[in-house]
């Protein structure tokens, strides 16, 4: 259930990158594809701190925040990471250096999922 949200002074890339990404995080995590949201936010560079975006011209490395259940564990996470860094260094065009991803857990009793409070998976 990882809702990605990544934020970045270029527009987004589209849908259809968009579903790409989705679809490579719930290929590694083993769930199904609808299970995943990508939300793209496009910044005004002059409203953020972050020197990468000063440079005249992009494409600029997104910043970003995954969020998802506490049950993960941390190796399957860190394996997220990496992923979502590669493919948006390749998708973009940036270097993967450059794209920043901090992880959100969800705990149980904390989150709303498909209508349910979640507390826990089998």
């Amino acid at each position: 259930m990882p809702v990605i949200t990544l934020m970045s002074p270029d527009a987004s890339p589209g849908s259809p990158a968009l579903d790409r990404l989705a679809k490579a995080v719930t290929g590694l995590l083993g769930i199904q594809p609808e299970h995943c949201w990508v939300i793209w936010q496009r910044l005004d560079a002059d409203a953020v701190h972050r020197p990468e975006w000063r440079r005249p011209s992009g494409p600029y490395a997104p910043i970003g925040f995954v969020t998802c259940k506490a049950s993960y564990d941390r190796e399957t996470v860190g394996r997220l990471l990496l992923l979502l860094r590669d493919e948006l260094s390749t998708l973009l065009g940036v270097p993967a250096a450059e794209v920043y991803l901090a992880v959100r857990r969800a705990i149980p009793g904390e989150l709303l999922v498909r209508g349910d409070v979640w507390t826990a998976d089998a």
